[in-house]
């Protein structure tokens, strides 16, 4: 059975890859960028659930969430991307 999550992964326009969701951000600019992953940052570290983040050509980020203890991707996983889509 899937979750509402689950479901939700179309709209939210994530993508499985590699057994993760990931999802690409492109900004105008670093500092958009950088108040971006803050804003991930600090609710990651609120709830305890961090994402993988990567930035490349100074200004584009690939997040990808996985929850490492249970070797697959969870609700946690898709509250995480839920949050991040809200931003």
């Amino acid at each position: 059975m899937h979750s509402t999550f689950e479901s939700n992964l179309t709209a939210m326009s994530w993508d499985i890859q590699n057994n993760r969701l990931t999802k690409s951000f492109s900004f105008e600019n670093q500092t958009q960028l950088a108040e971006f992953f803050l804003k991930v940052a600090k609710h990651a570290d609120e709830t305890g659930h961090h994402p993988d983040i990567n930035i490349f050509q100074c200004r584009k980020m690939k997040v990808e969430l996985f929850t490492h203890d249970k070797n697959q991707i969870t609700e946690l996983d898709y509250k995480l991307a839920d949050y991040i889509d809200s931003i």
